[in-house]
C-alpha cells in the first residue's frame, strides 16, 4: 500500500504543471498547480522539522484554505501527526482535547486568536502559530536545499487523529494509520471512479473525515481539481461558475439547492457524474426529488471510526430507499437483530480504527477482534443494502452531519442545583431542552446561556421549556 508521501512524490511526477488547488481572492480564482503546492508542502514540512515536530501531534484549528491543505498534507505526508478539530470550538472543548493527547503545537487562523491567546496562558509548553502570521516565513525558510527531507511511509503509522463530540466528558481521540486512511479507495474507485479530469467543490469542512478523506485527500491520487468554496452563502453561484463533476454534500446543504433550484442550477446538478450526500439522514423527499430529476445522487453512510465510509449507493440501483451497499473491502453485520432484522451496525476491515486513544471504558466500541460497533440500528438486505433505524444511544444528528449526545447536555443542564429534570431532544435539527423546576424562568434562561457559552454554536440549546416542579419531576 502506497503512502501520503508515495502518493504526492507520484503525483508531482505526473500531473507538476496541472492546476489543483483553486481559492478565491475578492472574487477571482487563482489556481495553484500540483508543483506549487507539493513545493510548498516539501518546504513547511522542513520547517516544521527543524522545529522539532518530528512525529509529534500537531493541531490545526481554521477555515478551509490553501494553508489548511499544505499542513494537512505535509504533517501526514513528512512530519509527524496531524489532529485537525473544529473551527467552532470554544476554549472548553480545547481543554477537552488537549487534556487526550499531548500536543506539540497549535496551528490557527486569526479568526482565533481571541480563544488561543486564553489558551496560551493555559497550556505555555505547546508551540502555538497563528496562520497568517508564520505560514509565509516557514515555507520560506524551508526552501533552503541542505535540509534534508523523507518521508513518512510505514502504513501502520497513525498519521492523524480525529476526535468525536464531546460536552462533559473527554472526547473520544481515534487514531488513524495511512492503512485506514486509504484501505476504502479501491473500493470507491471502481465504485465511482473519479480521475484528473475531474472537478470539485469542497464547501464542507475540511477537518471531518468524511471531506477530509473521501474528497481531498484522495485527490492525490486521482489528480481532480479542488475549489476551496468555504462561504456557504456563495455556494449555488459557484457551483453554476464552476460546473463541478465530483460533490460531496450533506443533507443540509441538498435542502439550500432545492430551496434554491431553477432550471439552470437543475441542469448543473445533472452534469455532475457522482454527488454524494452523507453525514446525516436525508429526508426521503428531496432524495427522491434529485434522483427522479436525473442527478446522479449517491447517499452514502460511515463513521469517523471507519475512516469514511461504511456504504455508498451503486450509480443505477433502481433501489433508491436505501442508505447505500456495503463496501466490499467491508465486513458489516447486524448484531442481535429483532423480528425485522433491525439491530446494532457492527464493521470490521482494514478502515476501522484501533480504538479510542482515551481507552474510557465508557464509550468504546471496539471489540477484542477489532470490529466496531457504530451504535446505530438498521438492517441488511440480501444484496448487501443497508437500511438505517436510528440510534441505539439516544444522539441529535444535525442537517450538517454533526452528533450531539443529548446526555452530556441533559448533565450540563442538571448542573443547576434547582432544576429536579432535565429532557434534551431534537427541534428543527437542533437541540432544545425541556427541564422541571420551581425557579424562575429568567434564572433558568441565565443558567441555559451560560451552559451555551461553553458550546460550539451547533450544540447549544435554541429554546427551553419550563414545567413546574409539581408532580416529583418526570418529564415525558
Amino acid at each position: 500500500m502506497k503512502s501520503i508521501h508515495d502518493y504526492l512524490e507520484k503525483a508531482y511526477e505526473t500531473w507538476a504543471d496541472r492546476p489543483y488547488i483553486h481559492t478565491n481572492d475578492q472574487g477571482v480564482w487563482h489556481a495553484a498547480a500540483f508543483r506549487k503546492v507539493i513545493d510548498d508542502i516539501r518546504a513547511l514540512s522542513r520547517s516544521l522539522l527543524q522545529l522539532g515536530l518530528g512525529r509529534r501531534n500537531i493541531m490545526i484549528c481554521s477555515e478551509n484554505s490553501y494553508e489548511w491543505t499544505i499542513l494537512y498534507l505535509g504533517i501526514m505526508g513528512y512530519v509527524g501527526t496531524c489532529v485537525p478539530v473544529d473551527r467552532e470550538w470554544t476554549s472548553y472543548d480545547f481543554c477537552h482535547t488537549l487534556s487526550v493527547i499531548d500536543t506539540a503545537a497549535v496551528f490557527y487562523s486569526r479568526a482565533k486568536s481571541a480563544c488561543m491567546d486564553e489558551l496560551q496562558e493555559q497550556y505555555p509548553d505547546i508551540s502555538w502559530f497563528c496562520i497568517e502570521d508564520t505560514l509565509p516565513g516557514l515555507i520560506r525558510t524551508g526552501r533552503r536545499p541542505e535540509l534534508w527531507l523523507t518521508g513518512q511511509t510505514d502504513p501502520a503509522q497513525t498519521v492523524m487523529i480525529l476526535f468525536t463530540s464531546g460536552t462533559t466528558d473527554l472526547p473520544k481521540a481515534i487514531p488513524l494509520t495511512q492503512e485506514n486512511l486509504f484501505a476504502n479507495w479501491d473500493t470507491l474507485y471502481r465504485r465511482t471512479p473519479m480521475t484528473v479530469a475531474d472537478r470539485s467543490c469542497i464547501f464542507l469542512p475540511l477537518h471531518h473525515v468524511y471531506t477530509g478523506v473521501a474528497n481531498f485527500l484522495y485527490s492525490i491520487i486521482s489528480g481532480m481539481q479542488i475549489w476551496l468554496c468555504p462561504d456557504l452563502s456563495r455556494m449555488v453561484p459557484e457551483l453554476m461558475e464552476i460546473r463541478p463533476t465530483i460533490l460531496c454534500t450533506v443533507p443540509l446543504l441538498l435542502y439550500r439547492m432545492y430551496e434554491a433550484m431553477t432550471d439552470e442550477l437543475l441542469a448543473v446538478l445533472r452534469d455532475i457524474r457522482f454527488l454524494y450526500c452523507g453525514g446525516s439522514f436525508t429526508d426521503p423527499g428531496i432524495k427522491q426529488y434529485f434522483i427522479q430529476n436525473g442527478v446522479n445522487l449517491l447517499e452514502a453512510y460511515g463513521t469517523t471510526e471507519t475512516s469514511s465510509v461504511i456504504a455508498l449507493a451503486v450509480p443505477g440501483d433502481p433501489e433508491t430507499d436505501s442508505n447505500g451497499v456495503v463496501f466490499e473491502n467491508l465486513e458489516v453485520w447486524i448484531e442481535a437483530p429483532d423480528e425485522n432484522g433491525v439491530g446494532e451496525i457492527v464493521v470490521r476491515g482494514k478502515s476501522v480504527s484501533a480504538g479510542y486513544l482515551d481507552q474510557n471504558s465508557r464509550s468504546c466500541a471496539f471489540d477484542p477482534d477489532g470490529a466496531y460497533h457504530t451504535g446505530d440500528l438498521g438492517r441488511l438486505d440480501d444484496h448487501r443494502r443497508l437500511y438505517l433505524k436510528g440510534r441505539k444511544r439516544r444522539m441529535i444528528l444535525t442537517a450538517a452531519g454533526k452528533n450531539i449526545y443529548v446526555d452530556e447536555l441533559e448533565e450540563l443542564l442538571l448542573g443547576c442545583p434547582g432544576i429536579r429534570a432535565a429532557k434534551v431532544y431534537e427541534e428543527a435539527h437542533h437541540p432544545a431542552a425541556a427541564v422541571i423546576t420551581d425557579l424562575p424562568e429568567a434564572d433558568i434562561q441565565a443558567h441555559v446561556d451560560r451552559i451555551n457559552r461553553l458550546l460550539p454554536r451547533y450544540k447549544q440549546i435554541r429554546r427551553v421549556r419550563i414545567k413546574p416542579d409539581t408532580l416529583g419531576g418526570r418529564i415525558k
